[in-house]
């Protein structure tokens, strides 16, 4: 039929089929795709979208970012609908919202490891908004360390721009995220499930509000050694936990 004819000229699905019988992962997918007609244009571009963040060193604009976040993590939540026999335009539009926000958010997340790799997870347009630049970064990070001694005035004025700059995306991730909340009952119930990723990006916006928006603060970047800041970390895991079982359970986040 119509939809055999499209599998076997999809690259992408050619892929697959001659990899799926050393690969348990792509002999799932594979199933997945078969067994649920998935729509092969959001395997294909979640799959270009990441070999191409592999050459940016940093995005020119808060919008491609966003770009990224629509090609990724929508596509996944789109795929993820379409397992639970989802297929409906308002349902998209909620999760490329949710897609959207957590593009930007991990963006944010991405800052510290980024920045070891010579890359900058502030987009060009913002960085020179807030006069942010690779030394901002380093400076930032310093002055973010717990153990770091002595802090001057350079240091701080590194960390307030790429604090503004981080409210300023941050801003824009909550816009989308608080959308989607908005008009979640749009959702069929059986797909209310796939929205759980929310709930995570959500968890950490409040985290990162909390830490006055310092984006490489140790109790977000995972390097937090200090007993208050484990304390912190088990606090937020413990909640997050709380957070997705209520949604599970109620159907709403």
């Amino acid at each position: 039929d119509l939809q055999q004819k499209r599998s076997s000229q999809d690259p992408i699905l050619r892929s697959l089929t001659s990899s799926r019988k050393l690969n348990p992962t792509l002999r799932s997918l594979t199933q997945a795709i078969h067994t649920h007609q998935l729509t092969h244009r959001f395997l294909r571009r979640m799959m270009e979208a990441r070999e191409k963040d592999l050459e940016v060193m940093q995005y020119e604009r808060y919008r491609d970012v966003a770009q990224y976040g629509e090609d990724t993590v929508s596509s996944v939540l789109y795929l993820s609908l379409e397992c639970v026999g989802v297929r409906d335009d308002q349902s998209d539009l909620v999760a490329s919202d949710i897609g959207v926000g957590l593009g930007l958010i991990t963006s944010l997340r991405s800052t510290a490891f980024r920045a070891t790799q010579g890359e900058c997870s502030i987009p060009f347009d913002l960085a020179t908004k807030h006069s942010v630049t690779m030394d901002t970064i380093w400076s930032a990070w310093n002055a973010s360390n717990i153990d770091s001694v002595t802090e001057n005035e350079e240091s701080k004025s590194a960390q307030e721009a790429l604090r503004d700059a981080t409210r300023e995306l941050a801003e824009m991730a909550a816009f989308h995220l608080h959308r989607a909340r908005d008009n979640q009952g749009t959702v069929p119930k059986e797909g209310r499930p796939c929205l759980l990723p929310a709930v995570c990006g959500l968890q950490y916006l409040n985290a990162l509000e909390a830490c006055n928006f310092d984006v490489l603060h140790p109790s977000l970047v995972g390097s937090s050694e200090g007993d208050g800041d484990v304390g912190v970390d088990r606090s937020r895991r413990l909640n997050l936990m709380l957070l997705l079982g209520r949604a599970w359970l109620t159907g709403t986040f």
